[in-house]
Formats: C-alpha cells, sequence, structure tokens
C-alpha cells in the first residue's frame, strides 16, 4: 500500500496515461493515504479496545479491500484520492493494533525477532508491488492485491485472540487455551499466572482513569519515547524515498539501471536484510539497532543531497549516476535493519496493558501526521530548495536519533512486560 506510488506515479503522470496526473494531483494521490491514517489511528485503537488486537487486524483489511476494488475501477483523479485515503484508513488502524497483537503473543526472549519477522512483510510488500508495478497495469496490479487481502482475512480469522484480551474480558478458560496455541511447549499455568498479573496489575475502570494515567512521569516519559520514535521514522527521508523512488532516479539522470528495475532491486534489498537481522533485535537490542540505523540513513541522505549538488555545479552526471542508486541501497538497508521493526516492538513493550490502545493511538497518528506532512511537502519544499537541500535536512534530523536514543531509550530485550514497567517505575 505504501510503495503503491512508487512505480504507477511514474505511469500516472506521463501525457500518454489513461489518467493523467499533474505533480499536484500526484502529490495528493501519494499523501492522501496519510492523511487516512489520522482517522485509522483513532478506530484502530478503539477496535483494539473492544474487540481485541486480533479482531482490529481482521478490521484493518476492510478499507484496504475498499482501496483496491476503487482502484480497479478508478477512471479519474478524485477516484484515486478516495482509494487511496480508504487505504490510508486501513494502514492506520494497522500501526494501531498490530504492534499490540504481536507484544501479547509473543514469549520475551522473542518478542523482537517476532516483531522482525513480521515486519519482514513491509519489504516483501515492496518489492512485490514493484514487480507487479513493473510488469502489469494499475488495474490488474489491484486485482491481485485484493486476492491477497481477502487471503488474509480468512488466515486471521481462524486465530485465537490473545491471552491478554481474553482474561481483559474474563475467559480465563479461553485465555488458558490461546497460551497453549500461541506459546506451545511452556508451561502454560506459570505463563497463565503472569497475564493474569499484568493484566490485573493495570486495570482500570474508565477512559478517564486511562487518560490520567499519562499524568504518571513513567508513563509520559514512555509517551515521549514512542513519539520520538515514530517522527524519526516519517522524518528520516522514507516518504520521498518510497512514495518518489523511480522520480528520484529520473530526476538524478541515473542511466545506471532503469529505474523501475532499480526500484526492485532495492526493495529486494531490504527484504534481504529484514531476513537477515530477525536475530539482531533481541541480540543486540534495540538501542544499537537504532542507533546503527539512524547513521546509516543519515549518510544515505548526504550522499543522495551531494549528487544533486554536483549536477547543480554543472558536473556530468553520468560521471557519477551511481551515487543515487548507491544511496538508495544504504538507506533501504539501514533502514530496515533497525528504524523500521523496532519502533513498533518498543511500543508493544512499554506501556501497561490498560492503556497501550491509546499509546497505539497517539503513536499511530504522530506517524499519519508527519508522514502525511513529509509527503505533501514534498514537491513544494523541492520547487523552493531544490533536491539537495530537502534530503541534508533529512540527513540533519534523522542523525539526532542517535543522541535521542543513547541518553533517553531504556533496554527492552528479553525483559518480560511487567519487568519494563517496573523499570519505569525506577
Amino acid at each position: 500500500m505504501c510503495t503503491w506510488s512508487s512505480p504507477f506515479l511514474g505511469q500516472l503522470t506521463r501525457t500518454d496515461s489513461p489518467i493523467f496526473l499533474t505533480l499536484d494531483e500526484a502529490s495528493w494521490v501519494a499523501a492522501l493515504l496519510n492523511m487516512g491514517r489520522f482517522i485509522g489511528a483513532i478506530s484502530g485503537a478503539l477496535c483494539v479496545h473492544y474487540w481485541g488486537s486480533k479482531n482490529a487486524i481482521v478490521c484493518t483489511l476492510l478499507p484496504m479491500i475498499c482501496s483496491w476494488i476503487l482502484l480497479f475501477l478508478a477512471n479519474s483523479p478524485m477516484m484515486l484520492y478516495v482509494a487511496r485515503f480508504s487505504g490510508g484508513l486501513g494502514l492506520g488502524m494497522t500501526f494501531s493494533c498490530f504492534p499490540l497483537y504481536l507484544g501479547e503473543i509473543a514469549l520475551p526472549q522473542i518478542r523482537g525477532a517476532m516483531v522482525t519477522i513480521a515486519f519482514c512483510g513491509s519489504p516483501f510488500g515492496y518489492v512485490l508491488v514493484s514487480l507487479v508495478g513493473y510488469y502489469m497495469s494499475m488495474k490488474m496490479s489491484s486485482l491481485v492485491f485484493l486476492v491477497l487481502c481477502l487471503i488474509n482475512i480468512g488466515m486471521f480469522m481462524g486465530l485465537p485472540n490473545s491471552p491478554h484480551h481474553l482474561m481483559k474480558i474474563g475467559k480465563l478458560e479461553a485465555a488458558r487455551k490461546s497460551i497453549h496455541w500461541y506459546r506451545s511447549g511452556i508451561g502454560v499455568d506459570e505463563e497463565f499466572e503472569a497475564v493474569q498479573k499484568f493484566v490485573t496489575s493495570s486495570a482500570v475502570t474508565s477512559l478517564h482513569d486511562q487518560l490520567n494515567e499519562f499524568k504518571n512521569p513513567p508513563i509520559r516519559r514512555a509517551l515521549f519515547i514512542i513519539i520520538m520514535l515514530f517522527t524519526f521514522t516519517q522524518i528520516c527521508g522514507l516518504n520521498s524515498l518510497m512514495f518518489y523512488m523511480e522520480m528520484v532516479f529520473r530526476r538524478a539522470k541515473s542511466d545506471l539501471i532503469d529505474p523501475s528495475l532499480a526500484v526492485i532491486l532495492i526493495n529486494a534489498s531490504g527484504l534481504l536484510t529484514a531476513i537477515l537481522s530477525v536475530k539482531m533485535m533481541d541480540k543486540c537490542g534495540r538501542k544499537v539497532l537504532l542507533m546503527i540505523s539512524g547513521t546509516g540513513i543519515s549518510i544515505s541522505m548526504i550522499a543522495l543531497g551531494t549528487h544533486f549538488i554536483l549536477m547543480d555545479l554543472g558536473f556530468d552526471p553520468s560521471k557519477f549516476q551511481w551515487l543515487p542508486v548507491a544511496s538508495a541501497f544504504l538507506f533501504m538497508i539501514t533502514f530496515v535493519f533497525g528504524l523500521m521493526p523496532t519502533p513498533s516492538a518498543v511500543l508493544s513493550e512499554l506501556f501497561p496493558a490498560n492503556i497501550k490502545c491509546i499509546a497505539a493511538c497517539i503513536a499511530s497518528f504522530t506517524g499519519a501526521l508527519f508522514a502525511f506532512a513529509s509527503t505533501k511537502t514534498w514537491q513544494p519544499t523541492i520547487d523552493a530548495l531544490g533536491e539537495a537541500y530537502v534530503f541534508y535536512i533529512q540527513a540533519a534530523l534523522t542523525s539526532l536519533m542517535v543522541p535521542f536514543v543513547w541518553y533517553f531509550m531504556p533496554e527492552t530485550k528479553g525483559k518480560t512486560l511487567q519487568q519494563i514497567q517496573d523499570d519505569l517505575m525506577t
């Protein structure tokens, strides 16, 4: 859903496109996905609160199905707008509930790896969208993704709810069975008591009480960390490359490889990195991965900006046409290595059960806000400052993540959710 615009905006902005888009219209097609995330963030949190994280994930697929149907039927820019907004609604809901679901079903020792494995779906989706966009029309690709959404609904409908949700609504025997299903091979009674203690210790009776929880200094600290991590995720240059990667290569006059093929290869590198980094989350810890990721992303943005500076100075772009491609490769590898999966893993760990929904909503809303701002302002900012300074600004902002993580973020690897809460209280 996120990278759909990279292959197809390049096609839709050509004069021979059946639905021709101006650059301003193209920026709205890209940005409306993130505008839909605003509402999705709140909707997803409500779904988790009332129906549990597993059922909420099923709900996220419904607006995505509507989006693919509309993209298949689209014959005007307005239909593209509505389709992308609907897709953003589902995406925002996903960010509100998916991390919570993973945090509730995974053992502490493999929770980070579980999140990383799950987020391998993102680079896999990037590759799939790039391949489909390269070989298929917009209508045919919409049918492919529609079928995949329907398959996902069928898969999740067959899964049990998380033990935390079942415990919360008083279905103790169902919670015990859920623990046995998700965590086969461990002591069910011991895990049952741990989940019960965690849910009971964080139980409150009303939304007002839940909001009052955020007055506690440890919770405020956790919220500040999550807001900053989700902000860094969106201001690092992600939207510039994911939404406009093919257009960036064309502007950079990089003929080393066909821009569409370059996008496929770069996204494939992200998938390989995600697979290789599965064990790194729980081996190295969250902080190390984030600092490595922030450093690599900053270097990649500086290199990309330097390419455009050299072009502005009159240098022959054919002499360094490898630079934008190499920069994009470095960005994708380092982003997927740390900044893509880690904020969601930390989100699932830092908050008590009773306020996780609200925290996830705030995190998703924050991500949507900065994603929309960075996507919609990308073209006007380039028109005003030029490509080089846009990438330099993104590099400078991302570099701030390294000292932030070092000084403010606690390490959570290998700890139970209760242990993390105890650490925040001290």
